[in-house]
């Protein structure tokens, strides 16, 4: 056992040696007579045991002891307080700045000194395990354990601290939050292994990035915070945020597999006392218009931000409880034969009722799309215009009319989709040939082989396709060479056009040309004037659609018209 005796009384130093003696115990002992040795000596090596002298000169035990501890010295060594003083509140001093014992110097005797040894050293071990127990709840407290960065509660604290504290900053506090653009396809492709790597890796990054060590943080998730504070304006927010997407250039490795990705940044600055639940809020909307805006953007909150982000928020609560309570409707527009003028189909709408958002029949689809309710709000529509269309092909004046539906990019991923359609139909007992399933170019986009399966599913149940909004600037000849499309829908801008634009009339004439040489019906939508009218009639356009000829009904009128007819 090596003990380190600081005293600067000879004849106590000889007290003590003659007591560890006659104890029969081995020791290893170095002797020192004052304050300034005793730290040298410590600094150049380690003892089990310290015994330490309270009074002497120029510097006290108690002073020596409190410097040993705040430079982190010696944190392994029991020290025990020698002194003749008898005190109490010395006593308390003594332990209170880290000290195991204290043991009077006309006590010591080979039992009484041996004992305390055992006590303290035995002190230190229980206090070294409570304090690493400590270290070790702290770090699950305030750590991320898969990346070792701080986490979302330690770091809404920190930032909590720094905004109470911030008269005395100079610049903004700036909070950035980061979402990995994809991260559930890496996760769904390669496993969730591969994107805990992705995680650790942009961890390390990130911290190699900014070794002046900003507040780096992982909320959970994908997502990332970062906080800086006095920094001077929003090009020096933005020169930082840079640095971090400058993270990703280079492809994330896992298993040999390359993984290229990127991020969506959202950043909010504050000059003034705000709350930390605001800023994470701010930046929060920013980074969802960053990640709305194409991804790997970067985005600064603003109050029209906000507010968008607020109707938006609205027009999800209306939708939920619409869904919830069923409150919405099917409104038809029909599809006139060009030839005839007979009515051949009937597009269904949703409608839902006005609103405290406001928000039109579009905004409402755009919402549920991007909530991932349009497939439980699909299937309500499907169901409501399957039972009311039930209801017209049992009347006597629309048994030949057929029934055309919507369906979202999202729905037609949807491979119980075509078995959910034949269920219904065969509940509402309506045929599905005459039923058609229309879905827009950007559906078809990704031509992957589950869209590919979910509609040659619906066509091998009786439905025909529809190709809507062709000509919109996604149109793509192979759409109609790889997918099974029975009708092509001519969207309403082109048909705009063809009254002051030639080129759009050709245009119009020779595609209407080229489908019919293909068997497949077209159909003109947006037909507002005559004009449009006779125009898609030459240029023999199968059906036409749009506020000429009908505006869309709601069920009651739709009947009330069908009648007449």
């Amino acid at each position: 056992m090596n003990i380190l005796l600081v005293d600067d009384q000879k004849i106590d130093r000889e007290l003590v040696k003659e007591a560890l003696n006659c104890s029969l115990q081995k020791f290893d002992l170095k002797e020192v007579n004052s304050a300034e040795d005793g730290l040298s000596a410590i600094q150049a090596a380690q003892y089990d045991v310290i015994l330490l002298d309270y009074q002497m000169p120029r510097r006290n035990g108690l002073q020596v002891l409190v410097e040993l501890k705040s430079q982190k010295m010696c944190e392994c060594s029991a020290i025990i307080m020698l002194t003749n003083n008898k005190d109490e509140e010395l006593l308390i001093n003594c332990i209170n700045a880290g000290a195991q014992d204290l043991l009077l110097k006309d006590e010591v005797t080979a039992t009484q000194l041996l004992r305390c040894i055992k006590q303290s050293q035995k002190r230190i071990e229980l206090e070294n395990k409570l304090s690493k127990s400590y270290q070790q709840v702290k770090q699950l407290a305030e750590r991320d354990p898969l990346t070792g960065l701080f986490n979302r509660s330690y770091f809404e604290t920190a930032l909590n601290s720094l905004l109470v504290n911030m008269r005395s900053l100079e610049g903004y506090v700036v909070v950035m939050l980061l979402d990995i653009d994809g991260f559930k396809m890496i996760n769904d492709s390669l496993g969730h292994s591969a994107g805990d790597a992705v995680l650790q890796e942009l961890a390390n990054r990130v911290r190699y990035a900014f070794r002046e060590s900003p507040l780096f943080a992982r909320l959970g998730g994908d997502e990332f915070a970062f906080m800086f504070s006095g920094v001077r304006d929003a090009d020096a927010a933005l020169c930082i945020a840079e640095r971090v997407l400058s993270s990703f250039e280079a492809p994330f490795v896992f298993s040999q597999h390359e993984i290229h990705s990127t991020a969506s940044i959202g950043i909010t600055l504050s000059a003034s006392k705000t709350t930390t639940e605001d800023l994470l809020k701010q930046a929060d909307i920013a980074m969802y218009k960053a990640k709305n805006g194409g991804k790997n953007q970067i985005c600064f909150y603003d109050e029209s931000l906000e507010r968008e982000f607020f109707k938006l928020f609205q027009i999800e609560r209306e939708l939920r409880e619409a869904i919830k309570t069923n409150e919405f409707e099917v409104y038809y527009q029909p599809i006139l034969t060009s030839t005839s003028n007979t009515v051949k189909s009937l597009e269904a709408l949703v409608r839902l009722p006005v609103k405290a958002s406001g928000a039109s029949p579009a905004e409402y689809i755009h919402t549920s799309e991007k909530t991932r309710l349009i497939e439980a709000f699909g299937r309500l529509i499907i169901q409501k215009a399957l039972c009311q269309y039930a209801e017209l092909c049992h009347s006597d004046f629309s048994q030949s009319i057929e029934l055309a539906i919507n369906l979202s990019p999202l729905q037609i991923h949807d491979l119980n989709l075509p078995t959910f359609l034949q269920q219904q139909a065969k509940h509402y007992k309506v045929d599905l040939t005459k039923v058609i399933i229309e879905v827009t170019e950007t559906a078809l986009l990704e031509n992957s082989e589950s869209t590919m399966e979910t509609l040659r599913s619906i066509k091998s149940k009786g439905c025909k396709i529809a190709l809507d909004d062709f000509g919109t600037g996604f149109s793509s000849i192979s759409h109609l060479l790889n997918y099974p499309i029975d009708i092509v829908k001519f969207d309403k801008s082109l048909i705009e056009r063809t009254l002051q634009d030639e080129k759009a009339k050709i245009m119009l004439i020779g595609l209407a040309s080229m489908l019919h040489s293909l068997s497949i019906e077209t159909v003109a939508e947006g037909v507002e004037f005559e004009a449009h009218a006779t125009l898609c009639k030459q240029a023999k356009v199968s059906c036409l659609q749009g506020y000429y000829f009908s505006k869309p009904l709601s069920f009651s009128d739709l009947k009330a018209t069908l009648s007449k007819i």
